[in-house]
């Protein structure tokens, strides 16, 4: 069974890597969904309920702000209820200082994917993702700890490749 619970996660790995080279916000929030859709999984098989419970609103927020955000709306309503429900998700499967790490990483990336400006979703999620490895690190995720490594990794390349060169060939 543990075998199975961390290749769940390497499904996850995958997605995560992938979201951070997506140049549309569409793009990002849909492979950033299936990663936490696998994580969500792996965490229950773990037993780490604030894990899992904050992946899958994570996934219904992450649809929500697609919609939202590709017909135009604000999401400032649908941020303060997201940030609020994880808020309340992380007392209801408090675990100690590990959900404390994981609510306020969960209502930094709810700000970020409200914003459609894909560099503040980098940046935002730079924070996030540190928390996440904290925290998986607690629950012992091996697939957790190595997709926010990589996560990380992809973030700065992301950030390189799509934020930093594009704006320095500008400045030519």
């Amino acid at each position: 069974m543990e075998i199975i619970t961390q290749l769940v996660g390497v499904i996850g790995i995958i997605a995560s890597i992938i979201s951070f080279q997506c140049k549309k916000h569409k793009s990002i929030l849909f492979f950033r969904t299936m990663n936490e859709l696998f994580f969500g999984i792996q965490y229950f098989l773990l037993g780490a309920y604030t894990g899992m419970a904050m992946n899958i609103v994570g996934c219904i927020r992450n649809t929500i702000f697609t919609k939202e955000i590709s017909k135009g709306k604000k999401t400032i309503l649908s941020t303060a209820t997201f940030s609020l429900l994880f808020v309340v998700f992380g007392i209801v499967t408090w675990q100690g200082f590990k959900s404390m790490l994981i609510i306020v990483a969960k209502v930094l990336s709810t700000v970020a994917y409200g914003n459609k400006n894909t560099t503040f979703v980098r940046a935002v999620l730079f924070i996030t993702c540190t928390s996440w490895l904290i925290y998986n690190c607690y629950v012992n995720s091996i697939a957790g700890i190595l997709c926010e490594a990589f996560t990380l990794i992809s973030l700065v390349a992301g950030v390189i490749r799509l934020d930093i060169i594009p704006r320095l060939a500008k400045r030519k």
